[in-house]
């Protein structure tokens, strides 16, 4: 058995996308190798920014051999009485390539049929990868994508510029838009831009490695990292290493090398976020920590290169990241000379979405969402008049130098220039928490100002998105509706907020057609409805990630109607709480007779004097005794006594089937039947659709 690789040689790929691009190089292999009936021991994908690679380990040689047992004709149609072959069979073995006389006849459910037996013997697998490989490489999907190529344009993340397919030591051949398969790569662009002839796929990896190319992002990683502790050891700073910050320069270096470069302590006056930013996201460098509190005047960058190079490569970087920090200095000094209150004017001259007004029409709409949002929640006087002096302010930060030049700091310089503003520090607190989550997982707001805020802030943009039909469509979410939703819910979960979706969004929309000349694309209530539609899917991936049964979720969705999200998680937890306790499954049970019975009717009044057999009345005075306590039960929230109560209900239930019939010939009795189960049914259901949940023994998935 041999191994294979293929390398897909391209321009620099940005790096954020690769790790998918892997993933998805991996998978769409999979397919196409089982497709093709080949098996292997083991695929790898690895990756540098000029380069996506797919390595094979010990595949087979051909194809598995496949045997069919194809059906023809019927045996009473296929031959006469004498046995002789008919025109069918004669016809059916024809067209499957065999000898008449090697048909055969065996019984099925449908009586006695003709069937022919054929074998395919597999192909090398050389062959098939020759054909398997142009698929794969055009299958894989990418955020964005170019065109490139001759007459036929062909889709893909850059330019591809080679490709190497081995098998062993052979070359499998393809062309892909005029570009042939070879053993050819190519080595570091700077250290080792020569052709390499790789003969066998035992060589490639060290032949690269000696053209400066480290092919396994893992190998990368370890090297960047035992670097970068390397330097913080020497100099006696603390160990901390941004992960994220990591993962992307894996993807930027083919032959990384960590160098120590210094600023002068003069800009250690700026904020630490201000001096994080600048080297992270625009510098790409780590920052180096006396403790994790504050900055030493040092960083530390990845380069693609030998340290031969380190001297003029320090330089340079040193060169820019002054001029970076020289500029974050001036607008940090011109923008303390206006006050963040004199500022908030200025929003009227930026747009916050077309159609939707300026940033200043936005800000009024926080202040009033945020101030309906804290008498619902009911909080105290004080916190409110600093949630509304938050929300006045918090979008003038966008306005200033420094959040012009540095985008990741607003929210952030808004807490910095509110607090020199000379403004209360909870005021301050709430402008920079209420950007909160800055990404999936991130931290959430801990002030109560600061979560309400964010929460009126991401409704707002929400609705307004939603309003001009700006929503979400498969991967494309531009405006980043999935990520605000799910840090609102995360937002409410966190802190226990008992607080109706529903209300805040119609609140919203409300101010929008109040203080916004918007021309909705669709009816109010329609898109009240997308809105909580978009919410429910968020809500239920969070439940899921949680480990919570999906069945579970669905019930639970169905019925909340407030769309209070704490609402819906203490009713999710009473059902798995109570989920494999025995009266569970009685109650299930039950239920399900009931709610089967009278799915299809209307619901009717009970007339008692129609009330005749013994169970129907037992079962109609427990319903008159449960009614009250049930609704009370639900709107204390108190779920786990509203399933004692059903779990009393169910012998009653059960006797009445047992003992009632339901369809009796008088009309009259049989309409009032089952018009009182129809109301046993409605109480099942009070906590969460019973019917959603997936039997107890039929499993889970």
């Amino acid at each position: 058995m041999e191994n294979v690789v293929l390398e897909i040689g391209t321009e620099e790929i940005p790096a954020h996308y690769m790790e998918d691009a892997l993933k998805n190089l991996n998978q769409s292999a999979q397919k196409y190798l089982e497709e093709g009936r080949i098996n292997y021991k083991e695929i790898k994908v690895y990756g540098t920014p000029r380069r996506l690679i797919l390595f094979i380990f010990h595949i087979k040689e051909k194809q598995e051999d496949i045997f069919q047992k194809i059906k023809g004709p019927a045996y009473s149609i296929a031959y006469n009485k004498d046995l002789q072959p008919q025109k069918p069979a004669l016809k059916f073995a024809q067209g499957q390539g065999v000898n008449v006389e090697d048909l055969f006849v065996e019984d099925t459910k449908k009586g006695k049929y003709v069937f022919a037996s054929k074998s395919k013997i597999g192909e090398p697998t050389i062959d098939i990868l020759s054909q398997i490989f142009p698929k794969t490489i055009k299958s894989l999907q990418f955020p964005k994508s170019m065109r490139w190529g001759g007459e036929r344009l062909l889709r893909f993340i850059r330019p591809i510029r080679w490709i190497l397919a081995l098998y062993g030591k052979e070359i499998i051949e393809f062309n892909l838009n005029g570009l042939d398969s070879e053993n050819i790569t190519y080595g570091h662009r700077l250290l080792a831009p020569q052709k390499i002839k790789i003969s066998s796929t035992r060589e490639y990896f060290k032949k690269l490695e000696k053209s400066y190319v480290i092919v396994d992002p893992k190998i990368r990683e370890n090297i960047i990292k035992t670097d970068i502790k390397q330097i913080i050891k020497e100099i006696g700073g603390e160990k901390i290493i941004n992960e994220k910050q990591l993962k992307e320069i894996i993807y930027l270096v083919e032959y990384p090398s960590a160098i120590l470069g210094r600023y002068d302590k003069k800009y250690l006056e700026l904020p630490k976020d201000v001096l994080t930013v600048v080297m992270e996201k625009h510098q790409k460098y780590f920052p180096v920590f006396k403790n994790k509190e504050e900055l030493l005047p040092l960083f530390i960058v990845i380069i693609n290169n030998s340290k031969k190079h380190a001297s003029k490569i320090r330089e340079g970087n040193e060169n820019v990241l002054r001029a970076r920090l020289e500029d974050a200095k001036f607008f940090f000094q011109e923008d303390q000379k206006i006050p963040l209150e004199k500022r908030v004017d200025k929003l009227k001259n930026v747009i916050f979405q077309e159609n939707l007004g300026s940033l200043f029409d936005k800000t009024k709409r926080l202040e009033l969402l945020s101030g309906y949002i804290s008498d619902s929640l009911q909080v105290e006087q004080k916190v409110k008049k600093d949630l509304l002096r938050s929300a006045h302010l918090c979008k003038a930060d966008l306005v200033t130098g420094m959040v012009k030049e540095f985008p990741e700091l607003q929210g952030i310089m808004g807490k910095e220039y509110a607090i020199i503003s000379g403004e209360r520090k909870e005021v301050a607190e709430a402008i920079f928490e209420h950007y909160l989550p800055r990404f999936s997982g991130g931290r959430l707001p801990l002030t109560k100002s600061g979560m309400i805020l964010g929460i009126a802030d991401k409704v707002d943009s929400i609705i307004g998105c939603f309003a001009m039909g700006l929503t979400p469509t498969g991967s494309q979410d531009p405006y980043g509706l999935r990520r605000q939703s799910r840090g609102k819910i995360a937002i409410i979960l966190k802190n226990n907020l008992k607080i109706s979706l529903k209300d805040i969004i119609r609140k919203s929309l409300s101010l929008y057609k109040e203080n916004v000349s918007v021309e909705l694309k669709i009816d109010e209530n329609e898109i009240i409805s997308q809105i909580l539609s978009f919410f429910k899917q968020r809500v239920k991936n969070i439940f899921l990630e949680e480990g919570i049964r999906y069945d579970v979720i669905d019930a639970v969705l169905v019925v909340e109607s407030s769309w209070d999200v704490v609402d819906i998680k203490h009713r999710i937890e009473a059902i798995e709480e109570l989920y494999n306790q025995p009266i569970f499954r009685k109650i299930l049970n039950s239920s399900s007779r009931v709610l089967n019975l009278s799915k299809n009717n209307e619901e009717t009044e009970i007339d008692r004097s129609l009330l005749k057999e013994k169970a129907e009345l037992n079962l109609y005075h427990n319903y008159k005794s449960i009614y009250p306590r049930i609704r009370e039960f639900i709107y204390n929230k108190e779920y786990n006594k509203v399933f004692k109560l059903l779990g009393d209900l169910c012998e009653p239930v059960d006797k009445f089937f047992d003992q009632v019939l339901v369809m009796d010939k008088d009309k009259d009795i049989r309409k009032n039947r089952i018009a009182l189960i129809k109301k046993i049914g409605k109480l099942f259901n009070q906590v969460a659709d019973l019917s959603k949940i997936v039997s107890i023994k039929e499993g889970r998935k």
